[in-house]
């Protein structure tokens, strides 16, 4: 199942799978009309006021792939769930509760990114990949420009999780560990985007932050 998520919403395609999706797509893809559709399906999503989630069955991977290039300019992001203590680094941006990441820079790969970007949000060093965690995807509108955001997740661990230092620049005011007790608070007041997408992966069955496993 593939999701794109804008705001609090989600557009779902329950027959395909990311791998699936190939955005490197030719001028002819662009043009036939079946792309035509989805991506005018797509533009009219963006702008109606919706609050119910929409699901789109049936739709090739082919097709939706050429849709995507037609309508987003993509904009590739990285990030990380970094573990200490049995507890999870949550930064606090906008005063919405938020995991770190950020932009993947030219010449990146997504796990460079990730320990970059979340050692300038957090100021946390000492940081280790433990397992790559699902990709969400997420929309916005960027100077009358229509962005889709794949964030790569990564689940990390620190070695000096007592140091920490907001990006205020980035608009980050806290930095702070949260315990399994505080997961379920933080995926209700987070974006949907990454409750959907982590919520599952990261508990076990007594709601408890997965480590290793």
């Amino acid at each position: 199942m593939y999701k794109i998520f804008y705001e609090q919403r989600a557009l779902i395609f329950p027959n395909i799978e990311e791998k699936e999706l190939d955005l490197d797509v030719t001028s002819t893809q662009l043009e036939s009309y079946e792309v035509e559709k989805i991506h005018n399906f797509l533009r009219q999503w963006l702008v109606v006021n919706l609050t119910e989630d929409v699901t789109i069955d049936g739709l090739s991977p082919e097709v939706l792939s050429a849709a995507l290039v037609r309508t987003f300019r993509l904009a590739p992001a990285a990030g990380g769930v970094v573990l200490a203590d049995g507890q999870f680094a949550a930064i606090e941006r906008h005063g919405i509760p938020d995991l770190p990441k950020g932009h993947i820079e030219e010449g990146e790969d997504a796990a460079t990114a990730a320990l970059r970007e979340v050692e300038e949000e957090t100021g946390l060093t000492g940081l280790n990949i433990i397992r790559q965690l699902p990709t969400s995807w997420h929309c916005y509108l960027y100077e009358d420009e229509w962005r889709l955001k794949p964030t790569y997740w990564f689940l990390m661990n620190t070695s000096d999780p007592d140091h920490t230092s907001p990006q205020t620049d980035e608009d980050i005011t806290e930095v702070t560990f949260l315990s399994e007790y505080d997961l379920e608070w933080f995926l209700k007041n987070t974006y949907r985007s990454i409750a959907d997408t982590l919520g599952e992966e990261l508990k076990t069955e007594n709601g408890k932050w997965k480590t290793e496993n």
